[in-house]
This record gives structure tokens, C-alpha cells and sequence, in this order.
């Protein structure tokens, strides 16, 4: 019986899997990928999903721990934060973006400047910085308006994903067709909806990386689609297939299938502004409505754990005071929906994806919300139209999708539910959430800070501003030619110590 390789492996082990010596490098890898991106400039676009493709063209500032997040050195060799309203970072030498461009000091700084701009989508991300001061070429020094714990590992995400300022500059807002970072690998090809592909950088820092010629995502929506690509050949690594396939693909002879924990949750975010969630009594009646347990049960094959805060239970800032959030109550729901003026029943639509996977999760949804007088009509819609309808466009109050997770637990917070976050689609200020970030971002001590990230989750529970579901595991499947495959905790994968044997 072939096992489930376990998160816990390190990169040494995987190799070592190899039967007699190293692999072959120098390959090409073929990823089954489940969405077309919403775009390859880090600043302006949408999607979590979009980070696998992301962290092969942009190396960030800093990195992090594959299994525990904690940060790491990345284009910053290193970092100091002696006064605690600076952040000063020192880069690595000798470092050049993909059109030769240096990675300098100027760089971090035009790179901040354009995270703070008007057409920037993580502008949150990088609120709590007022300015970048250049202390020589390799050593730049964040300022800051307030203490902010959150700022580093902010910079091992889209925050810390460094474009050319020479490339930016002259595509202006055709960057996104044509970025230049300074990843492992540089773009080649962005076939719109059907693939993107990467070439490897000669010239990329780390001696010796990456190990790959060239990556291909093939943009694969269904995932029995992508499992299929897998077992006939087609396709080399398959990730979060369908939850019933995964029993078969660990036994399947020639594959290989890693699960692990992981951030992303599904969830179904609500349009605060929308005259139908306005009333925190609706929006507490359909948490109150639905049996999580179930839909763990039914959607992903009892695989995965019930999701009822932001955090998934392994995490350091897991508010385990908050947890379990909303019971499984129908019959307090209908009283709430009636205190709130629905007792004859409450009709809204659902933006939700069209695979298969989630079409069942959404059909689960639409039934136990039914049975206490909520009717949703599903909008079936792909994933990158679906969140400029919904976040962007604001045409819907309601969509089933996902949280994918980000490196440190307060940006998650910052960037779902305060004001000026992306992600909370109707901009509604919620009293207590910044007062509550501030203070965990005030210090660096994780007791703490876990304390007072207790205190936003607390807020969010009370208040009801999204409907959490269920963390699925993070699965990859991929042939046994693929070596060097290391999940993170974040559940979004990096490929820079992969490699491929014939």
C-alpha cells in the first residue's frame, strides 16, 4: 500500500527518495494548475492562487519556514529593528532583476512607493509605512507610523515580491503581461487561460538554483481533468485534486501524494454593504445555520478540519477561546432572521465557482441554509471573473471561494476585515479590529501577540463578518520522477528545490 507522505519531510529526505544517486536536472516540470491568474504584477492582483506562479518570477524581501513561517532571510540577508517604528533591511550583493536591473536600495523604495499607489491592491499591506529612506545601495530603512510586528513577515508576501523599476516604469500597465522580478525563473509565455510559462535565470543568486529548465502551468479548472493529465503522463504534479480522488492516487503505482496542513480555507465572503448583510442578525444566522461537520463530511471525504476563526487549530494564533464559534443551531437562526424582519424567508445570489467540487460544497450550502428559510441562487462563474465581479465590481453581496492563508496571521485580519482592506469588499469599518492589530502588532512577543490577535478574532465572531467552513489539507500528487517537492504551511508552493528524472 503506498502512504501519504507526510508535511513533515524535510527537502533532504525527499532527495534521498531517489534511488541510486541524484536526479537528473536541468528538466522541465508540468503543473496542473486550477485557475488562470488574475495577473503577474504582485501589486495588482487578487487571487491567492496566483502566488505558485508568483514565487517562481519574484523572490521576496523575506522568506519563511516552510513548515512553521517563521521568517527567514530572502533578497534580505538579513534585518534589524533597533528603534521600533524602523525597519532597516540589508540586501544581498551582486543581486540583478531578470533585465539586469540592480536589486538595490532604490529598488525596495520605488517598490514600496508603487505598494502605496492608486492602483495598487496591497495598499493595506503596507500602511503602517510612511516612507523609505536609502542608506546606502544595499541597506534601505522602512519607516514607520506605528510599531508593527507584522511589517517582516508582510514582506515575504506580495509586499516583499520586488519588480524591475526600469521594466515597471516602461510598461506601465502592461506590466502585468510582461513582469520582470528577480525570481528563480523569468517569464516566457502567459497563453490567457490556458498556460503560463517560466524559463530558469541563469543568473539568479542562489548558486546552484534553481534545478528546472523551464516550468509550464497548464490551466486545468476541473480537477478530474487534472488527475487524469497526471496518471496518462501529461501532467507531473497535481495540486488539491478532487478529495475522492486522493485515496486513489496514494495507491496508484508511479505517484506520490503529499498532505499536509495549510492556511486556505474555504469560506464564504459577505458584502458588508450590501442591504441584505448589513443586519450582524443575518449574517449570525447563517453561521448559526450550518452544520460544518457535515460539510466536511459530504464535501471533502471527512478529510480536513472545521474551520471556525481565520486560523486553523495548528497555528501559534489559533483563538482556541473562540473555537467552536457557531454551533449548529437552525432553530436560533430562524429566530434571528425573524428579529431582522425575514420571518417569511431571505433570498440572495451566490457567486460560486463551476467545478465540481465546489458546485457540491455550494449544493450542501444551498440546502441547509434552505431548511431555515435562506434561498441562494448560485451564479456559477470562473474564479479570476468572479472576484473583480465581487470585489472589485461589487455587482454581488455574496461568494462561496477561499482564503488562502498569508504568512503572518495579522495580515490576514488587516486584509479581510478592517476598513481599508481588499478583501472586505464593502470597505465597513468594524469598531475594535485596528485598535486590536495595533496592539499585537505593538510587540514581538508571540504570547502576546496571540493574546491580542484573540481579541480581533473575538471581534469578528461577534460580529459575524464572514462565514468560515472548512480548512482542507494541502495535497499535492505528482509522478515519481519529481524529487525535491516541499509543502509549506502557508499552502502555497514554491519549486525552487525541484527536480525532474526522466
Amino acid at each position: 500500500m503506498k502512504r501519504i507522505v507526510a508535511a513533515g519531510l524535510s527537502l533532504a529526505l525527499a532527495l534521498t527518495a531517489c534511488s541510486g544517486g541524484a536526479a537528473e536536472v536541468g528538466q522541465h516540470l508540468r503543473v496542473a494548475w486550477r485557475s488562470n491568474p488574475s495577473s503577474l504584477d504582485p501589486q495588482r492582483g487578487n487571487s491567492g492562487s496566483d502566488h505558485a506562479i508568483l514565487y517562481t518570477l519574484y523572490d521576496t524581501l523575506v522568506s519563511f519556514d516552510p513548515r512553521t513561517l517563521e521568517p527567514a532571510p530572502g533578497l534580505a540577508e538579513s534585518w534589524d529593528q533597533h528603534d521600533p517604528r524602523a525597519l532597516v533591511l540589508h540586501l544581498r550583493p551582486g543581486m540583478r532583476f531578470h533585465d539586469g536591473t540592480p536589486v538595490d536600495a532604490q529598488a525596495v523604495k520605488y517598490n514600496v512607493e508603487r505598494a502605496k499607489g492608486p492602483e495598487s491592491n496591497i495598499k493595506s499591506d503596507v500602511a503602517s509605512v510612511t516612507g523609505v529612506d536609502v542608506l546606502d545601495p544595499l541597506t534601505a530603512r522602512l519607516n514607520l507610523a506605528r510599531p508593527d510586528s507584522s511589517l517582516l513577515l508582510t514582506l515575504a508576501d506580495r509586499a516583499g515580491m520586488l519588480v524591475s523599476p526600469t521594466a515597471a516604469e516602461r510598461a506601465g500597465d502592461d506590466f502585468e503581461r510582461h513582469p520582470v522580478g528577480a525570481g528563480p525563473w523569468q517569464f516566457a509565455e502567459w497563453r490567457y487561460g490556458q498556460s503560463v510559462r517560466v524559463q530558469r535565470f541563469p543568473d539568479y543568486w542562489q548558486r546552484g538554483l534553481p534545478h528546472l529548465d523551464s516550468i509550464t502551468f497548464t490551466i486545468m479548472k476541473d480537477g478530474s481533468t487534472a488527475v487524469n493529465a497526471l496518471r496518462s503522463g501529461q501532467q507531473d504534479i497535481v495540486f488539491n485534486p478532487p478529495p475522492q480522488d486522493v485515496g486513489l492516487l496514494a495507491a496508484a503505482k508511479g505517484t506520490e501524494v503529499s498532505s499536509s496542513p495549510q492556511l486556505y480555507q474555504l469560506i464564504i465572503y459577505l458584502d458588508l454593504s450590501a442591504p441584505v448583510f448589513r443586519d450582524e442578525r443575518v449574517r449570525r444566522a447563517l453561521n448559526l445555520a450550518l452544520d460544518r461537520e457535515q460539510i466536511r463530511q459530504v464535501t471533502q471525504f471527512g478529510q480536513g478540519e472545521v474551520g471556525w476563526t481565520p486560523l486553523p487549530s495548528d497555528h501559534w494564533a489559533f483563538p482556541a477561546t473562540v473555537a467552536p464559534t457557531y454551533p449548529h443551531d437552525p432553530q436560533r437562526a430562524r429566530q434571528l432572521l425573524a428579529e431582522a424582519g425575514h420571518a417569511t424567508g431571505l433570498r440572495f445570489p451566490l457567486l460560486t465557482y463551476p467545478d465540481p467540487v465546489n458546485v457540491r460544497l455550494a449544493e450542501v450550502l444551498k440546502h441547509q441554509l434552505g431548511e431555515v428559510g435562506v434561498q441562494i441562487d448560485l451564479i456559477p462563474t470562473e474564479l479570476t471573473q468572479a472576484s473583480s465581479e465581487f470585489f472589485n465590481e461589487r455587482k454581488y453581496p455574496a461568494m462561496l471561494s477561499a482564503w488562502t492563508g498569508r504568512p503572518d496571521p495579522s495580515l490576514t485580519y488587516k486584509l479581510m476585515f478592517t476598513e481599508r482592506g481588499y478583501y472586505n469588499a464593502g470597505h465597513v469599518a468594524t469598531p475594535g479590529i485596528d485598535e486590536a492589530l495595533n496592539a499585537a502588532n505593538s510587540t514581538s512577543d508571540l504570547p502576546r501577540r496571540a493574546a491580542e490577535l484573540g481579541a480581533a478574532a473575538r471581534i469578528v465572531a461577534d460580529r459575524s463578518l464572514f462565514v468560515p467552513l472548512i480548512f482542507p489539507p494541502a495535497v499535492a500528487a505528482y509522478r515519481e520522477q519529481v524529487h525535491g517537492f516541499e509543502p509549506n504551511l502557508l499552502g502555497k508552493p514554491k519549486f525552487t528545490a525541484v527536480q525532474v528524472e526522466r
